[in-house]
């Protein structure tokens, strides 16, 4: 299961992603994380719903016109955070050796 999760982790924008989303816990819609993660909308929405399908990110559709959809962190995103937080601190701790 470690494999899969370092699988899922390591593809492009996912951990850029679950940091935008975890900085503001708030539900955020779909233009507004591919803006903070500056990545093309096919990549935001296949991570998006590949986050989805692990159970780390929840989706709401509202019948508006046009449609409203917005993400929100689930609670096993939310308890995933501080590991992934230590490994940004120790990247960050070791930025001089990643030149």
């Amino acid at each position: 299961h470690v494999d899969d999760l370092l699988a899922l982790l390591s593809k492009s924008k996912m951990l850029n992603i679950l940091y935008v989303m975890n900085c503001d816990p708030s539900p955020m819609r779909f233009s507004e994380i591919k803006n903070r993660v500056a990545s093309s909308s096919t990549t935001v929405s296949r991570r998006l719903g590949e986050l989805e399908a692990h159970g780390l990110v929840t989706r709401t559709a509202y019948a508006t016109v046009p449609a409203t959809v917005e993400y929100t962190l689930t609670a096993d995103a939310i308890s995933l955070q501080p590991s992934l937080e230590s490994m940004f601190e120790w990247v960050l701790n070791r930025a001089d050796r990643f030149v």
